[in-house]
């Protein structure tokens, strides 16, 4: 008689809440079950002192089968927060059952919200689902990025993983429904034809979601060896820039600098210099 292994998995969640207070945006809800953590807030940049900036970790190191993540973060009117993270998602072998993360970023009135997180890097036999719920006030910013790299190329992972799905939903605080955006890569069905990857290994994603905000200014320099197209959203409600490269931190060099410049057009400062090596 065979025993069926047991599957051991974590759940965890983030949920923390912005607000302006005074002359600066403070974290008036803070809420972590473990691995996830958010570290303390620091004010970075002068010219918008008003700005929170905190970075999400996690103490697990990586992604496991089985393992649920939840992180929801609410922006109150006037308040500026900027969240990232210390390094990339690793997403280990899934024998038996995926991973899912579920990811709500709410912006009302006029707030202003950075979800900027490093790649994510699917290992041979991972399986990942996402989804990420955006509800944006008309008058209010989201900034919001995601890479997706090819595995552990140095050790001839490319492409090896058994699925990465993702989808982005955008819409109204009001549940009126503005967009999805949906990526799902199966190796097995073939990346490498036209019309999915080609010839490339990792893709990247801005979305500036913000009313009226023009696609050119997404249209920065490329990295060498990358290739990227910008539009509009639909209903005017902000632009998109799509990134295709070799390899993860040449994707990420392209889309992070689009959001630097997406932050200058709009706070009018250019963005500070992050404290990641």
């Amino acid at each position: 008689m065979s025993i069926a292994p047991t599957l051991t998995r974590t759940e965890s969640h983030l949920r923390v809440r912005a607000e302006r207070v005074g002359e600066r945006t403070r974290l008036t809800e803070l809420e972590c079950r473990a691995p996830l953590q958010l570290m303390r807030c620091h004010y970075l940049d002068s010219s918008q002192p008003s700005m929170a900036f905190a970075t999400i970790v996690s103490a697990s190191g990586g992604v496991l089968q089985g393992d649920r993540m939840e992180v929801s973060a609410v922006v109150g009117t006037g308040a500026q927060l900027h969240l990232d993270t210390p390094s990339a998602m690793r997403l280990y072998r899934m024998p038996d059952a995926c991973a899912e993360q579920r990811v709500e970023l709410i912006v009302e009135g006029d707030g202003y919200l950075e979800y900027l997180p490093e790649p994510a890097i699917p290992y041979a036999g991972s399986d990942f689902r996402g989804s990420t719920r955006c509800l944006v006030g008309e008058e209010a910013t989201l900034i919001l990025v995601e890479v997706i790299a090819a595995g552990r190329a140095a050790r001839g992972e490319v492409h090896q993983f058994a699925r990465y799905e993702s989808v982005v939903e955008i819409s109204r605080p009001n549940g009126e429904s503005l967009a999805v955006d949906t990526t799902r890569l199966e190796p097995i069905d073939g990346l490498a034809v036209p019309g999915r990857l080609g010839t490339f290994a990792a893709s990247g994603t801005l979305y500036v979601i913000r009313s009226g905000f023009p696609a050119d200014l997404l249209r920065t320099a490329a990295v060498p060896g990358t290739v990227a197209g910008s539009s509009t959203l639909p209903g005017g409600i902000g632009s998109w820039l799509k990134v295709l490269g070799p390899d993860g931190p040449s994707v990420a060099a392209v889309v992070m600098a689009a959001a630097a410049d997406a932050h200058r057009e709009i706070l009018g400062s250019a963005a500070p210099v992050s404290r990641r090596p």
